[in-house]
């Protein structure tokens, strides 16, 4: 692992050994190697040039919501896409950068009078990160809402309709290998006061029924025909904890770093509460939480 500092590279200053836990919900794990928060797409095709020049692997994160590091860290280089935030409206579209927040982008619509990101507002992630996730709630998708994605392939950035992307539940199969670096919404117009109301209701009822605290979003995604979280919690795994980690005594699918925690208390719980579930019910379980590091996660769904 190299030492704290920056190095020069073009005109990028790429940081060295960056703890991670600043920037995961969870707050835990270890060091990037290297790491850069770009602030244009030009930076952020430098930074690849950087890795690829080193052979090295990348890991392109957003606000780390839904994001496991192992202890050890990384060994590659991480880009943070946060600072890639620019938007626009244009009628019924909206476009964003890859880092603007999901719940952010939720306001700026309202107060365009635009309608379809309300179910979503609750969800602390990115863009990017919602398009790759297909992220979801309250019978709502990301995906029913994108109209194109523009992807950096190979230094050049290239624009797919919608009809070239696959929407799965919690996974977007995207039509070539590349980085998100933008996505075009299509939105309805409707009252601003109606969207408002509807934004703080579906926020409201996320506070109720999930858990407060250091968490990650579900921890697993739901099989087919049942509820992840029913399952733990069938299984006898609400409250059930390891070290500074436990599972949510409010929603069995929520692990919450009660204080102290490691990542490696984490991902044992996770292990847990897998086999758990197999043994008393036969479903094997698979993460809905991204994993980066030297994690062996042995099964259908994991790495």
């Amino acid at each position: 692992m190299e030492s704290r500092g920056s190095f020069p590279f073009g005109k990028l200053e790429i940081s060295g050994n960056v703890k991670l836990s600043r920037f995961t919900t969870w707050g835990v794990g270890g060091p990037a190697r290297y790491f850069i928060e770009p602030i244009s797409l030009e930076q952020f095709v430098e930074a690849l040039r950087f890795a690829r020049e080193r052979g090295m692997e990348v890991f392109v994160m957003g606000s780390g919501s839904n994001l496991l590091v192992h202890d050890s860290g990384f060994p590659g280089l991480v880009i943070r896409t946060v600072r890639l935030n620019g938007w626009e409206i244009r009628g019924d579209r909206l476009t964003a950068d890859a880092g603007v927040k999901l719940p952010f982008l939720a306001r700026i619509a309202a107060e365009s009078g635009l309608s379809g990101l309300e179910e979503l507002s609750g969800i602390p992630g990115t863009i990017g990160g919602a398009l790759i996730q297909n992220a979801g709630a309250y019978g709502r998708e990301f995906g029913e809402l994108v109209e194109w994605v523009e992807l950096l392939i190979d230094d050049k950035v290239e624009r797919y309709t919608s009809d070239a992307l696959k929407f799965c539940y919690r996974r977007t199969i995207l039509p070539a290998e590349g980085y998100i670096v933008r996505v075009g919404l299509r939105l309805v117009s409707s009252d601003k006061d109606r969207i408002r109301e509807r934004i703080r209701d579906f926020v409201r009822r996320r506070r109720s029924t999930q858990p407060l605290g250091r968490t990650a979003g579900s921890v697993f995604k739901n099989p087919e025909g049942r509820a992840a979280g029913w399952l733990l919690d069938r299984a006898g795994l609400k409250g059930v904890g390891i070290g500074g980690a436990k599972y949510s005594k409010v929603h069995a699918n929520f692990i919450v770093n009660t204080g102290g925690a490691t990542a490696d208390d984490i991902f044992r719980l996770m292990k847990m509460g897998r086999e758990r579930v197999l043994e008393i019910f036969g479903v094997e379980l698979e993460p809905e939480i991204k994993m980066i590091g030297a994690f062996e996660w042995r099964g259908s769904g994991g790495r």
